[in-house]
């Protein structure tokens, strides 16, 4: 006598057969993007934290100097 799963879990199912393919990649390879991530998420900070630069210059120049690219000028 087989159990009928709920809708929820089926859809579940359905989701996982759609991106099977990229879980199974994330498992088999060692790529991320993570790093990436990590950059865009400091740049947005700068952003929230640097409202009212005067240009996009010194926006500019603030991300460089918190990814220690660039030194600070005196």
């Amino acid at each position: 006598m087989p159990v009928e799963l709920p809708k929820y879990v089926k859809d579940k199912f359905k989701i996982f057969d759609k991106f099977s393919q990229g879980v199974m990649n994330a498992f088999k390879y060692s790529y991320s993007n993570g790093f990436l991530e990590g950059i865009n998420n400091k740049i947005k900070v700068i952003k929230r934290v640097a409202y009212g630069y005067r240009n996009f210059l010194l926006f500019k120049r603030r991300i460089f100097l918190i990814q220690n690219q660039v030194s600070q000028v005196k």
